[in-house]
């Protein structure tokens, strides 16, 4: 992971890799060979939250089968094979108990939009895209500051060939303040 943004709007934050201001488009104005993989969550609400996290390739993506396949795959192959596994390490039972452990296709269960260009490969995930996942990012809204939330992000190998499974990254958002989210520029 090479970098992180948590950010509030009035309105949908999306396509961070496109934006000339972001370490994608630094290291391409460079020259650098680099590939970068970006999680851009969508939290809704009358304000909404973005949490997006950076993943930053040093080798070349064809030196990576699933990864190559699922960056120039289509979105019903991507929704296919994107997983998340979400974690609480530290929080209260009840949190623990309505965020889960278990691994998720994510694609399957809520909207996910993807943003690809030379160097990068964007997903967004829309939470508010389900009633369930909507209701249960608002209730953990409200407890992000007592909560480190650990998440693991893979491609799901389906054949033989795609065995082991590809780990993207992960990362771990210890005790978020909402109060401390930062203002989206356009």
């Amino acid at each position: 992971m090479v970098g992180a943004d948590w950010l509030r709007s009035g309105k949908r934050e999306n396509d961070f890799g496109s934006r000339p201001d972001s370490i994608v488009q630094k290291y391409a104005a460079w020259g650098r060979p680099e590939f970068f993989f970006i999680v851009n969550i969508q939290i809704p609400g009358t304000t909404m939250y973005t949490i997006a996290v950076y993943y930053m390739l040093k080798t070349p993506l064809e030196e990576h089968l699933l990864l190559h396949k699922f960056v120039n795959g289509d979105d019903a192959y991507r929704n296919s094979r994107f997983k998340l596994i979400p974690y609480i390490s530290t929080g209260s039972w009840i949190v623990k108990q309505c965020v889960g452990k278990k691994a998720c296709l994510i694609g399957q269960a809520l909207e996910c939009h993807y943003y690809r260009g030379t160097n990068y490969l964007e997903i967004e995930i829309d939470v508010g895209s389900s009633t369930l996942a909507r209701g249960v990012m608002n209730f953990v809204l409200g407890y992000f500051n007592n909560l480190v939330i650990e998440m693991a992000f893979l491609i799901q190998g389906n054949t033989q060939e795609e065995l082991p499974e590809s780990l993207l990254g992960t990362c771990r958002l210890n005790h978020l303040d909402v109060t401390k989210s930062v203002l989206a520029t356009p």
